[in-house]
């Protein structure tokens, strides 16, 4: 079944069942109070000017949008998009963008020196690209699955995406469904000024073996790319040009009952370690055997060649199961997000142990460094705003309100040029009124705050 096959298989998109209503108890007083006030200051001053200098983006058009450290967090709730100032730990403003992200491209193109400046988002049935000065959409690859998981590469030239794997797949896949067999594994022209720009550029259909991340080594000589696979219990590590194959690793033995269930990866900066986040239990929605949860900390050195280290379970500290982590750009701590425990996990990556919990005040799956790479920045879906962990301190130094339900965040040095429309919507979207299309994404089971 080749791509275009795959794009109008219906059930293919569905979004996550168990997603949650957040304005299914109301709307927090606060909220009704700081919508009305956006909307008087919107409807009065109009499109807010900019004080920044000019730059030239992606496609070389001239811009007014300032450039300034700054993170972008999709609010899952209500569509949103909040605007944080990286330097001060500020909201800078909400405003609604139809659609959101869950686990966008946030590895590469996000650091202070760099110039890329598209958002890509992972959506219900592929990936979107947003320009990060105007928050449009500039491209969009559907894959057919709901769950995607995108990365760009270290130059900016790719997009690799992990289509269809998920820790609720079905365990007894049916041989003759063709949707229960064929997942895939996509390259995208991520160069705006390409001619080929957005375009499927390489696909690896693997079978049912659930592709559930895909994370890159740094740049050199080749770029490789690591995608746990949870339904076959492999670490596949892909060449990303040619686009192809160089190894499949099995994950080994589980500390428990059932199987040890890969399916979230983070390389770090350096190249030399992957952090690999493992279910421990049985897929599907009702699993035989609960998900308890490990890390495994991967040795890559040799990216063709990786090599488990060790694996922290719930008996080594681990509060619960973690869902990704992010790597500390001096490759001595690990952050993993566990919410269940409504905390950061943070490893010390030289002891391969639990260093601390972070309370971070609620549930949330992601995060994602600020471009200096000082700081990072946890969406809180449960508390609606965003924890500022301090990398140096390895503690919660300060909390920003975002919109309804943060999930996923990026950074980049691009403040986008908004208009008053965006923020009207923003406070009307904020009050639990519906305002357009409502594009989802996918979440790990009961954790996708999508009203």
């Amino acid at each position: 079944m080749d791509l275009q096959d795959r794009q109008s298989t219906g059930d293919r998109s569905k979004i996550d069942p168990t997603r949650v209503d957040p304005f299914e108890h109301g709307i927090d007083r606060r909220r009704v109070l700081r919508s009305s006030a956006v909307a008087s200051t919107a409807a009065l001053a109009g499109c807010l000017a900019n004080d920044g200098d000019e730059y030239s983006d992606s496609d070389g058009d001239e811009s007014d949008a300032e450039r300034a450290p700054t993170v972008y967090v999709f609010n899952n709730g209500d569509r949103t998009l909040s605007i944080i100032d990286a330097e001060a730990d500020e909201l800078v403003e909400t405003v609604f963008i139809d659609t959101t992200a869950s686990f966008p491209a946030n590895q590469y193109g996000t650091s202070a020196d760099s110039e890329y400046d598209l958002l890509w988002l992972n959506v219900s049935s592929g990936v979107r690209a947003l320009a990060q000065h105007t928050l449009e959409e500039v491209a969009s690859v559907e894959t057919g699955f709901g769950p995607n998981y995108p990365n760009l590469s270290p130059d900016g030239e790719h997009l690799v995406v992990a289509a269809g794997g998920t820790t609720t797949l079905d365990p007894d896949p049916d041989p003759d469904d063709p949707d229960d067999n064929d997942h895939v594994i996509v390259r995208v022209d991520a160069n705006p000024e390409s001619d080929t720009f957005g375009e499927v550029t390489g696909e690896i259909e693997t079978g049912y073996t659930g592709p559930c991340d895909a994370t890159f080594g740094p740049d050199g000589e080749y770029e490789y790319v690591y995608v746990p696979e949870i339904a076959t219990e492999t670490l596949r590590v892909l060449s990303v040009d040619p686009f192809e194959t160089v190894a499949e690793v099995d994950v080994g033995e589980p500390t428990g009952d059932g199987h040890v269930l890969p399916f979230m990866a983070t390389a770090s900066f350096d190249g030399d370690v992957l952090l690999v986040e493992n279910g421990e239990g049985t897929l599907g929605s009702n699993p035989d055997v609960p998900r308890e949860g490990s890390e495994s900390i991967w040795d890559v050195s040799d990216p063709e060649s990786p090599t488990e280290l060790e694996r922290i379970t719930r008996d080594d500290g681990l509060p619960a199961m973690p869902i990704t982590s992010e790597v500390g750009p001096d490759t001595e701590a690990a952050y993993l997000f566990t919410p269940d425990a409504e905390a950061v996990t943070v490893i010390d990556l030289e002891d391969r142990a639990v260093d601390r919990v972070l309370d971070v005040g609620g549930t949330s799956i992601s995060g994602a460094w600020g471009p200096n790479r000082e700081k990072l920045y946890v969406p809180v879906q449960t508390a609606n705003h965003v924890a500022v962990i301090d990398h140096a301190e390895r503690e919660v130094v300060t909390t920003v309100d975002t919109g309804e339900s943060p999930t996923g965040a990026v950074g980049g040095t691009v403040r986008p040029e908004t208009d008053t429309a965006q923020r009207l919507r923003s406070s009307l979207a904020s009050l639990g009124v519906d305002i357009g299309d409502q594009e989802a994404t996918f979440c790990p089971e009961d954790n996708c705050y999508c009203g």
